[in-house]
């Protein structure tokens, strides 16, 4: 069994199997977050990630076990706004840029496949006219799989306004298509 070890201050980190288990089940969809947000190349995305299970690492055990994803999260989103104000880019960084690049992995015939390329097309543009609090809520919300609650620790927003912002944003997108369609 791996039991927690004990810190300097006195308060347990958490156990290295659990902090594997973690690593190995979210390290690649938090490097992809992060890469988007610093819209750069994994390289420096997966130096944050490391650095923020290098932080976890750090957190007192079990306090931290129930809420480790939103925490990684939120870590990482922190650090790599920090990077982007050093650099002073916050101004022309686009978060959430992920939100617009569905694709489909089905497969069917040619004139199926042209179709759905038409439509992941239009839905890309729309998910682009959302704003970027929309696309990243919707990003974590669905390619992520995060819950409104974590998505609300990760964003600093409250659980009802996470709420809010994931629904208008389907109501928007549902209009503007719908409005392009017919």
């Amino acid at each position: 069994m791996d039991w927690p070890s004990e810190h300097h201050s006195g308060t347990q980190t958490p156990p290295q199997g659990w902090i594997a288990e973690v690593f190995a089940a979210r390290r690649q969809t938090l490097v992809n977050y992060t890469s988007h947000l610093l819209r750069r190349d994994c390289e420096e995305a997966a130096d944050v990630v490391q650095d923020s299970f290098v932080r976890l690492c750090q957190q007192p055990w079990p306090e931290i076990e129930s809420k480790a994803v939103a925490w990684l999260y939120r870590t990482c989103r922190n650090r790599a706004i920090d990077i982007l104000r050093r650099e002073k880019r916050m101004s022309t960084a686009k978060l959430g840029d992920e939100a617009t690049q569905v694709t489909d992995t089905s497969a069917g015939d040619p004139g199926h496949a042209i179709d759905q390329d038409e439509q992941l097309g239009r839905v890309r543009e729309q998910l682009a006219s959302l704003s970027r609090k929309q696309q990243e809520v919707l990003r974590l919300r669905l390619h992520d799989g995060l819950s409104y609650k974590q998505i609300a620790e990760v964003t600093g927003l409250t659980v009802s306004n996470v709420g809010y912002q994931i629904h208008d944003a389907i109501i928007r997108l549902r209009r503007k298509l719908h409005a392009e369609g017919g």
